[in-house]
C-alpha cells in the first residue's frame, strides 16, 4: 500500500466552510508547533509500524487546507481523477495535484464544471467505490461522471445519501477494515436505508453502526465541548489502524476482530480544528484486485 502526504507547512484555520472551521472561536486556531507533531507521528506511525510507503508532495503558500491530501481528488489504479472542489479557497489544490500525477505519467482524468466532486467524499472497499453525497461537495452530476469513468473499468459505485453537511465527507464517518472485512458508520450521517445499502452490496462485511455514545465525546482540546469524534477518520493495514479517539465498546469490537487499535498520543487536535484527522491527511493510491 502507499499514500501521498502535504506536510502542513501553511496550515492554518482562517476562514469557515464546515462547522468545524471556527477561527474566531477560542479553540479554533490550531497551534502550528503542535500540528507538526501530529502529523509528524502520524506518518512514522503508517510507515514504520502499519508498513505503508508514503509520498510526498510540497504544500503551497495560501492553501491553508492542503495539509489534508485526501481531498484534491480520487487515485485508483493507473488515473487520478481531480476534485471539483465547492469550497472555491480549496480549487487551486486540485491544480497542484494534477501537475503531480502528470509528472508521474498517471493519467489525469476531470470531470465537467457543474459536476462537484471531492476525493473525501470516497471509500473504496472490495473493489467497489461507495461515493458520499448531499447538497454541498459531491452531487448527483459528480456521482454521474464518476460512474462513466470507473464502472467501464470494472469498479462499481455505490452512492450513498448524507443528510447532514455538518458531516460533509463520507471518509469523516465511514470507514473500511480490509484486513478484518468490518464496514463501520456513523448512523445519524445518513439516511435511514443506509445499512441496506451496504448489506445488499458488501453481503460477507461485519457491520458495526456508530451511535452518539460512539461517535461523539467531551473533547480535551475543546474545551470539554461534546463534539464528534472523527474516530471513523482512520486508516486500516496490516491489522492495525490509527484513529484520533476509540471509545471503550469500538475498541472492543475492533480487538475482538484481530486489529491492534493505534490511538497516538499527540492525537489530531489541531486538524479536527479545521474539520479533518488522519484519513483525510493521506491520499491512497486505491488498487483492484
Amino acid at each position: 500500500m502507499e499514500l501521498i502526504v502535504v506536510p502542513p507547512t501553511y496550515f492554518d484555520v482562517v476562514d469557515s466552510y464546515n462547522i468545524r472551521m471556527r477561527p474566531k472561536h477560542p479553540y479554533g486556531k490550531p497551534d502550528k508547533n503542535l500540528a507538526w507533531k501530529q502529523w509528524v507521528q502520524m506518518v512514522n506511525i503508517l510507515s514504520s509500524e502499519m508498513g505503508i510507503k508514503v509520498k510526498f508532495t510540497d504544500p503551497q503558500p495560501n492553501l491553508y487546507d492542503m495539509a489534508f491530501a485526501c481531498d484534491p481528488g480520487l487515485w485508483i489504479n493507473d488515473i487520478f481523477i481531480a476534485s471539483n472542489f465547492w469550497a472555491k479557497p480549496r480549487q487551486p489544490e486540485a491544480e497542484y495535484f494534477k501537475a503531480w500525477f502528470r509528472n508521474q505519467g498517471i493519467q489525469v482524468m476531470e470531470l465537467s464544471p457543474d459536476a462537484y466532486f471531492e476525493g473525501g467524499d470516497c471509500l473504496f472497499a472490495d473493489n467497489k467505490l461507495l461515493i458520499g453525497w448531499g447538497n454541498n461537495r459531491t452531487n448527483q452530476q459528480g456521482i454521474l461522471e464518476i460512474k462513466k469513468v470507473l464502472e467501464p473499468r470494472g469498479v462499481p459505485v455505490i452512492p450513498i445519501r448524507r443528510i447532514t453537511e455538518e458531516f460533509y465527507h463520507l471518509n469523516s464517518v465511514m470507514a473500511h477494515y480490509p484486513s478484518v472485512g468490518i464496514l463501520a458508520y456513523y448512523s445519524p450521517a445518513f439516511e435511514i436505508d443506509t445499512r441496506k445499502i451496504i448489506e445488499s452490496n458488501f453481503p460477507s462485511a461485519k457491520i458495526f453502526a456508530l451511535s452518539n455514545d460512539e461517535a461523539m465525546r467531551h473533547h480535551p482540546a475543546f474545551g470539554d465541548e461534546y463534539i464528534y469524534s472523527y474516530t471513523l477518520n482512520s486508516i486500516e493495514r496490516n491489522g492495525k489502524v490509527i484513529m484520533p479517539y476509540c471509545s471503550s465498546k469500538l475498541h472492543e469490537f475492533l480487538s475482538d476482530a484481530g486489529l491492534r487499535v493505534i490511538v497516538p498520543e499527540s492525537g489530531s487536535s489541531e486538524f479536527e480544528r479545521s474539520g479533518g484527522s488522519y484519513r483525510c491527511l493521506t491520499m491512497i493510491h486505491n488498487k483492484t484486485k
